[in-house]
Protein backbone atom coordinates (compact mmCIF):
# COMPACT_ATOMS: atom_id res chain seq x y z
CA UNK A 1 0.00 0.00 0.00
CA UNK A 2 3.24 2.40 0.58
CA UNK A 3 4.57 1.60 -2.03
CA UNK A 4 1.40 2.09 -4.25
CA UNK A 5 1.15 5.75 -2.77
CA UNK A 6 4.43 6.31 -3.08
CA UNK A 7 4.14 5.48 -7.03
CA UNK A 8 1.17 7.60 -7.34
CA UNK A 9 2.79 10.38 -5.62
CA UNK A 10 5.85 10.20 -8.13
CA UNK A 11 3.87 10.32 -11.19
CA UNK A 12 1.57 12.98 -9.40
CA UNK A 13 5.06 14.49 -9.44
CA UNK A 14 6.38 14.16 -13.01
CA UNK A 15 2.35 15.27 -14.16
CA UNK A 16 2.84 18.66 -12.55
CA UNK A 17 6.43 18.97 -13.10
CA UNK A 18 5.97 18.65 -16.70
CA UNK A 19 2.79 20.90 -17.03
CA UNK A 20 4.71 24.09 -15.31
CA UNK A 21 7.83 23.19 -17.26
CA UNK A 22 6.34 23.02 -20.67
CA UNK A 23 2.88 25.17 -20.19
CA UNK A 24 2.46 28.69 -20.92
CA UNK A 25 2.06 29.83 -17.10
CA UNK A 26 -0.91 32.60 -16.33
CA UNK A 27 -1.99 34.47 -12.74
CA UNK A 28 -5.68 34.90 -12.91
CA UNK A 29 -8.31 36.67 -9.91
CA UNK A 30 -11.93 35.44 -10.20
CA UNK A 31 -14.87 35.96 -8.11
CA UNK A 32 -17.62 33.77 -7.15
CA UNK A 33 -21.29 33.52 -6.04
CA UNK A 34 -22.08 29.94 -4.73
CA UNK A 35 -25.27 28.53 -3.55
CA UNK A 36 -24.25 26.56 -0.51
CA UNK A 37 -25.88 23.91 2.35
CA UNK A 38 -25.03 21.08 4.03
CA UNK A 39 -25.41 17.03 3.75
CA UNK A 40 -26.44 15.93 7.22
CA UNK A 41 -27.05 12.98 9.09
CA UNK A 42 -27.69 11.99 12.66
CA UNK A 43 -27.23 9.67 15.19
CA UNK A 44 -29.71 7.38 14.10
CA UNK A 45 -28.21 7.27 10.53
CA UNK A 46 -31.51 9.85 9.39
CA UNK A 47 -30.62 11.80 6.46
CA UNK A 48 -31.67 15.06 7.14
CA UNK A 49 -30.65 17.16 3.74
CA UNK A 50 -34.01 18.36 2.63
CA UNK A 51 -34.56 20.31 6.02
CA UNK A 52 -31.66 22.82 5.44
CA UNK A 53 -32.03 25.39 3.13
CA UNK A 54 -29.08 27.42 1.39
CA UNK A 55 -28.01 30.44 1.14
CA UNK A 56 -26.11 32.52 -1.25
CA UNK A 57 -22.27 33.42 -0.44
CA UNK A 58 -19.49 35.24 -2.23
CA UNK A 59 -15.99 34.15 -2.77
CA UNK A 60 -12.91 35.12 -4.56
CA UNK A 61 -9.36 34.09 -5.01
CA UNK A 62 -6.07 34.31 -6.73
CA UNK A 63 -4.62 31.42 -9.10
CA UNK A 64 -1.79 30.29 -11.12
CA UNK A 65 -2.84 28.09 -14.33
CA UNK A 66 -0.79 26.31 -16.45
CA UNK A 67 -1.94 25.19 -20.08
CA UNK A 68 0.64 23.40 -21.91
CA UNK A 69 0.46 23.07 -26.00
CA UNK A 70 -2.30 19.68 -25.77
CA UNK A 71 -4.21 21.08 -23.37
CA UNK A 72 -3.23 19.29 -20.36
CA UNK A 73 -3.94 21.80 -17.62
CA UNK A 74 -2.77 22.54 -14.19
CA UNK A 75 -4.12 24.78 -11.34
CA UNK A 76 -3.19 26.55 -8.03
CA UNK A 77 -5.10 28.71 -6.19
CA UNK A 78 -5.89 30.07 -2.69
CA UNK A 79 -8.85 32.41 -1.91
CA UNK A 80 -11.67 32.69 0.92
CA UNK A 81 -15.10 31.92 0.50
CA UNK A 82 -18.27 31.69 2.65
CA UNK A 83 -20.59 28.90 2.97
CA UNK A 84 -23.76 28.61 5.03
CA UNK A 85 -27.39 27.01 5.76
CA UNK A 86 -30.75 27.65 7.12
CA UNK A 87 -33.29 25.68 9.09
CA UNK A 88 -36.87 25.53 10.76
CA UNK A 89 -36.95 23.11 13.17
CA UNK A 90 -39.37 22.84 16.12
CA UNK A 91 -40.46 26.38 15.74
CA UNK A 92 -36.96 27.09 16.07
CA UNK A 93 -34.59 29.33 13.40
CA UNK A 94 -31.19 28.73 12.57
CA UNK A 95 -28.49 29.85 10.41
CA UNK A 96 -25.06 28.85 9.54
CA UNK A 97 -22.37 31.83 7.92
CA UNK A 98 -19.57 30.33 7.86
CA UNK A 99 -16.20 31.48 5.98
CA UNK A 100 -12.89 29.35 5.10
CA UNK A 101 -9.47 29.93 3.62
CA UNK A 102 -8.77 27.71 1.41
CA UNK A 103 -6.30 26.08 -1.36
CA UNK A 104 -6.83 23.80 -4.44
CA UNK A 105 -4.68 21.92 -6.57
CA UNK A 106 -6.36 20.89 -10.01
CA UNK A 107 -5.69 18.94 -12.59
CA UNK A 108 -7.92 19.05 -15.80
CA UNK A 109 -8.04 19.39 -20.04
CA UNK A 110 -8.41 22.74 -21.89
CA UNK A 111 -9.56 22.52 -25.60
CA UNK A 112 -7.08 24.47 -27.41
CA UNK A 113 -8.31 24.04 -31.43
CA UNK A 114 -9.47 27.52 -31.20
CA UNK A 115 -8.08 30.57 -31.21
CA UNK A 116 -10.74 32.67 -29.14
CA UNK A 117 -12.84 30.41 -27.04
CA UNK A 118 -11.32 27.73 -25.12
CA UNK A 119 -13.34 25.24 -23.01
CA UNK A 120 -12.14 23.09 -20.19
CA UNK A 121 -12.82 20.97 -17.45
CA UNK A 122 -11.13 20.28 -14.19
CA UNK A 123 -11.16 18.84 -10.80
CA UNK A 124 -9.57 20.52 -7.62
CA UNK A 125 -8.82 18.71 -4.37
CA UNK A 126 -9.48 21.61 -1.90
CA UNK A 127 -8.41 22.00 1.86
CA UNK A 128 -10.31 24.99 3.80
CA UNK A 129 -9.72 26.34 7.12
CA UNK A 130 -12.34 27.82 9.26
CA UNK A 131 -11.74 31.45 10.00
CA UNK A 132 -15.29 33.11 11.25
CA UNK A 133 -18.36 30.55 11.78
CA UNK A 134 -21.39 32.14 13.28
CA UNK A 135 -24.89 30.44 14.52
CA UNK A 136 -27.98 32.38 15.11
CA UNK A 137 -30.46 31.00 16.40
CA UNK A 138 -33.69 32.80 16.46
CA UNK A 139 -32.10 36.14 17.18
CA UNK A 140 -29.36 35.32 19.29
CA UNK A 141 -25.75 34.56 17.66
CA UNK A 142 -23.14 32.36 18.55
CA UNK A 143 -19.20 32.28 18.03
CA UNK A 144 -18.83 28.83 16.77
CA UNK A 145 -14.70 29.55 16.78
CA UNK A 146 -14.58 30.98 20.12
CA UNK A 147 -16.89 28.21 21.10
CA UNK A 148 -14.88 25.58 18.94
CA UNK A 149 -18.58 23.86 18.44
CA UNK A 150 -17.45 22.90 14.38
CA UNK A 151 -14.20 21.32 13.51
CA UNK A 152 -11.67 24.20 11.90
CA UNK A 153 -11.22 21.43 9.27
CA UNK A 154 -12.98 21.15 5.58
CA UNK A 155 -11.53 19.28 2.72
CA UNK A 156 -13.16 17.87 -0.43
CA UNK A 157 -12.97 18.26 -4.17
CA UNK A 158 -14.54 20.68 -6.46
CA UNK A 159 -15.82 19.99 -10.78
CA UNK A 160 -15.08 23.14 -12.81
CA UNK A 161 -16.49 22.95 -16.13
CA UNK A 162 -15.86 26.37 -17.89
CA UNK A 163 -15.24 28.39 -21.15
CA UNK A 164 -12.26 30.76 -21.62
CA UNK A 165 -12.09 33.50 -23.92
CA UNK A 166 -9.02 34.91 -25.50
CA UNK A 167 -9.28 39.20 -25.36
CA UNK A 168 -5.21 39.44 -26.41
CA UNK A 169 -2.06 36.90 -26.83
CA UNK A 170 -1.23 37.86 -22.92
CA UNK A 171 -4.81 38.06 -21.50
CA UNK A 172 -8.58 36.50 -20.97
CA UNK A 173 -11.59 35.99 -19.05
CA UNK A 174 -12.88 33.28 -18.48
CA UNK A 175 -16.46 31.86 -16.91
CA UNK A 176 -17.06 28.43 -14.78
CA UNK A 177 -19.72 26.52 -12.93
CA UNK A 178 -18.24 24.56 -10.28
CA UNK A 179 -19.73 21.65 -7.98
CA UNK A 180 -18.41 21.27 -4.49
CA UNK A 181 -18.37 18.33 -2.53
CA UNK A 182 -17.19 18.19 1.02
CA UNK A 183 -15.73 14.94 2.32
CA UNK A 184 -14.93 16.35 5.83
CA UNK A 185 -17.37 15.60 8.78
CA UNK A 186 -17.45 19.25 10.06
CA UNK A 187 -19.52 18.36 13.43
CA UNK A 188 -17.93 18.12 16.38
CA UNK A 189 -20.04 15.15 17.31
CA UNK A 190 -18.50 12.54 15.75
CA UNK A 191 -21.76 10.08 15.97
CA UNK A 192 -23.14 12.67 13.23
CA UNK A 193 -21.91 13.92 10.01
CA UNK A 194 -21.88 17.28 8.36
CA UNK A 195 -20.60 17.97 5.21
CA UNK A 196 -20.39 21.65 3.44
CA UNK A 197 -22.19 21.21 -0.21
CA UNK A 198 -22.50 24.19 -3.21
CA UNK A 199 -23.04 25.29 -6.70
CA UNK A 200 -20.99 27.92 -8.21
CA UNK A 201 -20.69 30.23 -10.83
CA UNK A 202 -17.45 32.05 -11.07
CA UNK A 203 -15.75 35.34 -13.26
CA UNK A 204 -12.39 35.62 -13.60
CA UNK A 205 -9.29 37.28 -15.26
CA UNK A 206 -5.90 36.03 -16.02
CA UNK A 207 -2.72 37.74 -17.41
CA UNK A 208 -0.52 35.52 -19.20
CA UNK A 209 3.39 35.62 -18.81
CA UNK A 210 5.33 35.95 -22.51
CA UNK A 211 7.42 32.80 -23.23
Amino acid sequence: MKNNRKLAAMILGCMIYAATVNAQPGMSVDATQMYTTFKFMDSQGTVLNSEYKGLFCGGYGASFRFVTAGGFMLQVRAGMRKVGATMVYDNMSYRWDLQYADGRLGLGYMYTGSEDIKPYLYVSGYFGYLVRGYQTINNEDFDLCDKKAINNIDYGVIANPGVQFELSKLSSVYIEFSYLMGLANIDKDASQKASNIGYGLTVGYQYKFGK
